[in-house]
């Protein structure tokens, strides 16, 4: 006689967003991004270099949006300065 085969569980592993992220300036892993929502501005810190920027946030946005556009602003800055 057999036994009953169980039926192997896949799981899916969602990638989560970081909340520490790589500082484009400097390249260490110490940049953090605070949103207050209620006033709409966003603050970008990096605890090595002390690279500091604010900017606007959109309702819909989130830490991965603004840090795109961080690293959007500084890579237009390098090129053209």
């Amino acid at each position: 006689m057999g036994r009953r085969r169980r039926k192997k569980i896949i799981k899916i592993y969602k990638p989560k967003i970081p909340k520490v992220f790589t500082c484009p300036v400097c390249g260490s892993v110490a940049l953090n991004i605070t949103i207050d929502k209620k006033s709409g501005v966003a603050s970008v810190v990096c605890g090595v270099c002390g690279l500091k920027w604010n900017t606007n946030v959109k309702p819909f946005e989130d830490k991965i949006d603004i840090y795109h556009r961080l690293f959007d602003e500084v890579i237009e800055g390098g090129r053209s300065g």
